[in-house]
């Protein structure tokens, strides 16, 4: 027998010839270890953790009895058979042991050394068949992932050794995406197929040993990293969310189909003092129904206002390659000064982007489906992206290729194979260069300043205007402009409509939704501020107001140009009342072709009239107004908008709460 697959047994006794006749009889099959009295017995026991240990009772100072409950009251012991050796012979004696815990006895002198082989092959039998059990009830049968015991059980070891040595630990919760209606459309053995793909995919995407993937339950999966900041789990999670979203899962028929995932991920620091592994865990949780309520398919981290991370002080970069290697090495490189993101393409960088803006992009031109001329193309046709520095790496030596990607727009070239010092250097420069240029724009932004300053108590004169002649809607202008802050915050935070409001001006587009309803300067007092319902000529006249706000706002821009706070307000005021369905004014528009200002301003200036005292009518309570809301969404509203409007609802019933009186 392999040495090295040896059983092992711990021999206690305190005679040396009982010590030997038992290795005698056991060492041709398993690997003996002998201790000569209790306390030697209890420290060998911890240090070998043998199979099966053979105890005398009869000892001096601390016998059997008192050994045996000390391995039971130890956790690396408790487990280990004990087969009592002894003369004593009294029924009480062997009662006494079992009560204690010993799987079995064997009388001395050893009469045979068949029955003591057998004895100790029946305990090593036993353990093995109870090893199989533990370990069955470790692993999920379906996928053959841990199961959520066996995370739970690993969670502890981790977050234990993350308190301890002050190291960040990150959770990612992972949900295949409208799991059902795979379910329902292909059925529930094609479901358990999706499943064990799923599965594996999780599984390759982790590269670290001690990375741990396991079956939360249902369709729903949780990854662990050790050692994992907030940066380095939205990697891996956007890692995941594109593999899974690339796979082919075959029916029984051949055809193909496929699953996406949402993830919500979580980030524990030392800064964090006060977090428990369980919020750990249900922020994870409620970053994936912030994943989910913004469109599934995406990847949202839990926010921790309260937590400032010292690493988040360094500069980000994202190095963008198509081969690992090239990622391990940049990472290594330049990983002690600076905040690094691996991407593995140039569409898992766009997506990145969606959550943070990095300081430069170190991009390779050479890669599968859009490379990096094509990537930074893209990059430059958009406000938010086109001001990052991008280096272009390359083992292209071609003036050709240079001159068009600085056409292009990129700030430099790193030959591929590249060295640390020129790599540090280089980035080193540009980084300075681009703090130079953001400190001077900076001044001439704090020019700027006292002329929006100006326009902004403007904007406030004329809608207070507004509101000091309609009596009937006091706070109505402060409430909604907190509310759309509020909406078109959370809006970006679930990717509803990201990428048309990346490019708004947000200051200026909250702003100027205070001129919304601009246009009831044109409407008479008599129906402004009429103490009762309106009559359905007063209602046609009162509906005019949003032609006439676009009226106002389009002679202003005749004066001041086509300025873009006032192509803001003007989407406000035309717009705010048309419905999603094309029943609504001024123009009777639907769906997309109602701007998305307008859109939004419908939710937000139809849930405060709702909870709003009028001469006619009573406040109704917030939550039947948002059950209102749900219930129009895809008649009256924007079904994305009201989803998100829902998701934040209580956060914009406490900010309507402090608004302006």
């Amino acid at each position: 027998m392999n040495e090295s697959k040896k059983k092992s047994v711990l021999v206690v006794d305190d005679e040396n010839s009982n010590i030997m006749a038992l290795t005698h009889i056991l060492s041709p099959e398993y690997t003996v270890y002998a201790a000569k009295d209790g306390h030697s017995a209890i420290n060998a026991a911890e240090k070998y953790l043998p199979d099966v240990i053979l105890l005398d009772i009869l000892m001096p100072e601390m016998d059997g009895y008192d050994v045996i409950s000390a391995m039971k009251r130890s956790e690396k012991t408790q487990n280990i058979p004990v087969i009592f050796i002894t003369g004593l012979r009294h029924s009480d004696d062997e009662e006494k042991g079992f009560i204690l815990g010993a799987a079995d006895y064997i009388t001395k002198p050893f009469s045979s050394s068949a029955i003591v082989k057998l004895r100790v092959q029946n305990q090593i039998k036993i353990l093995n068949q109870l090893r199989t059990i533990e370990r069955i009830s470790m692993i999920d049968q379906l996928t053959d992932l841990p199961n959520r015991r066996s995370f739970e059980i690993r969670l502890s070891i981790e977050w234990s050794r993350a308190l301890r040595e002050q190291e960040p630990i990150s959770i990612l919760m992972i949900d295949v995406d409208k799991f059902k209606n795979y379910n329902d459309t292909h059925g529930h053995q094609q479901g358990d197929v999706a499943l064990q793909a799923t599965a594996k995919t999780l599984k390759n995407s982790l590269k670290r040993s001690n990375d741990f993937v396991a079956r939360w339950g249902g369709e729903e999966f949780i990854v662990l990293l050790p050692k994992t900041d907030s940066y380095g789990a939205l990697n891996v999670s956007e890692q995941i969310r594109s593999n899974v979203e690339a796979m082919e899962i075959f029916c029984q028929d051949g055809t193909k189909t496929s699953v996406t995932v949402s993830i919500g991920a979580n980030t524990w620091t030392h800064e964090q003092l006060n977090v428990t592994v369980d919020e750990l865990i249900s922020g994870a949780d409620m970053a994936l129904y912030a994943a989910k309520n913004g469109g599934r398919n995406k990847v949202c981290h839990f926010k921790n206002d309260n937590t400032v991370k010292s690493e988040d002080k360094k500069k980000m970069i994202f190095i963008v390659d198509d081969s690992a290697t090239n990622l391990t090495i940049a990472e290594e490189a330049l990983g002690e000064q600076y905040r690094v993101i691996a991407l593995s393409s140039a569409a898992q960088m766009f997506n990145i982007l969606r959550k943070f803006t990095p300081d430069l992009i170190l991009l390779d031109i050479e890669m599968p489906e859009m490379d990096g001329f094509e990537a930074i193309e893209k990059l430059k046709t958009r406000d938010l992206y086109s001001k990052i520095p991008v280096i272009f790496l390359t083992g292209l030596a071609d003036d050709n290729n240079e001159a068009h990607g600085i056409k292009l727009g990129a700030v430099d070239f790193i030959t591929k194979p590249f060295s640390k010092p020129v790599l540090l250097n280089r980035i080193r420069n540009h980084l300075n260069i681009d703090d130079l240029i953001r400190d001077r724009t900076a001044q001439l932004l704090e020019s700027t300043e006292q002329l929006f300053k100006l326009k902004n108590s403007i904007v406030y004169t004329l809608s207070d205007l507004v509101e000091n002649r309609d009596k009937n809607t006091g706070g109505h202008i402060d409430r909604t402009t907190i509310y759309m802050e509020t909406l078109i915050n959370a809006m970006l935070e679930r990717g509803v409509y990201a990428d048309e409001m990346r490019e708004w001006n947000l200051e200026s587009v909250i702003s100027s939704s205070r001129l919304h309803d601009v246009g009831k300067i044109a409407i008479s007092d008599t129906i402004l501020n009429k103490p009762g319902p309106l009559t359905a000529e007063e209602i046609q006249i009162m509906k005019t107001h949003t032609a006439e706000g676009e009226r106002i706002i389009d002679k202003a821009m005749q004066r001041a140009g086509d300025a873009e706070f006032l192509q803001n307000a003007k989407l406000f005021a035309a717009y705010h009342h048309e419905r999603w369905d094309g029943t609504g004014y001024t123009y009777g528009l639907k769906e997309k072709e109602i701007p998305l200002h307008g859109r939004i301003m419908a939710v937000i200036d139809v849930y405060d009239a709702l909870v709003s005292e009028r001469p006619y009518k009573k406040a109704l309570p917030h939550e039947q107004a948002v059950s209102i809301i749900l219930n129009d969404a895809g008649h009256h509203f924007d079904p994305l908008i009201a989803e998100v409007f829902n998701a934040v609802n209580e956060k914009i019933m406490l900010a309507g709460l402090e608004a302006p009186k």
